[in-house]
């Protein structure tokens, strides 16, 4: 690589015009592009906001932004991925503790209601608003099956070691996954330590309703919290 090459340097990110005051600079640009397009997506709606809006909203000159995200897509499926990506992760690393289905379950639920209501946008108010259908969209609905089929998992085999009550795990697994994204709709994100509340209470709710008898919910905490 020719030194040329090695100084070039990514677009400034002073060049455009300055954010809106509730838009602070996070200095990673990809972020607060997702967040000024967040912004503008609930205000207008996906099809309503321009690149050029977006990019003036996040600081940055329309050409500097195609520099991090080549079209408006590519903005909703990076911020589809951002909430899809870190469940699925935690999914994996779960499966592989030496914890009881009861304490994966608790702690499966209580990050993704703590990290869906983190992220700087609704996702589930994105994908139902976002008009998008192609094969690439598809193929995160196919990934978010995945989080299905790890909860319906965990159902049938809590169940069969005597920690859960026998359930439809098919519905049961559905129920529970709305119950943390829609969590989104109501939580306090301001409140951090509320929002972390919050999860804790979503995620024993969901638990409790599938505990057998005997067995419990405190013991669960317990050993999710070791």
């Amino acid at each position: 690589m020719t030194k040329q090459k090695d100084a070039r340097k990514r677009p400034s990110r002073t060049v455009g015009r300055p954010r809106s005051a509730d838009m602070p600079v996070s200095g990673d640009p990809r972020a607060d592009i997702i967040a000024a397009a967040a912004r503008l997506f609930r205000a207008k709606g996906i099809a309503g906001a321009s690149v050029r809006e977006i990019a003036e909203e996040a600081g940055l000159r329309k050409a500097s932004l195609y520099y991090y995200f080549p079209s408006k897509e590519e903005i909703v499926y990076a911020m589809i991925e951002g909430v899809l990506a870190p469940a699925l992760g935690m999914q994996k690393e779960l499966a592989r503790k030496p914890l009881s289905e009861a304490a994966k379950l608790y702690l499966y639920l209580r990050f993704d209601v703590e990290m869906l209501c983190s992220a700087p946008y609704d996702c589930t108010w994105l994908l139902a608003h976002g008009d998008l259908s192609d094969e690439r969209m598809a193929a995160h609905w196919k990934e978010r099956e995945k989080l299905l089929v790890w909860l319906r998992a965990r159902l049938r085999e809590g169940h069969a070691k005597g920690e859960f009550v026998a359930c439809d795990a098919a519905a049961v697994a559905k129920a529970m996954l709305a119950a943390t994204e829609y969590s989104v709709t109501w939580a306090e994100r301001a409140d951090i330590s509320r929002l972390k509340r919050n999860a804790e209470e979503v995620a024993a709710l969901l638990v409790r309703g599938v505990l057998a008898p005997g067995v419990s919910l405190d013991k669960v905490r317990a050993e999710a919290s070791a």
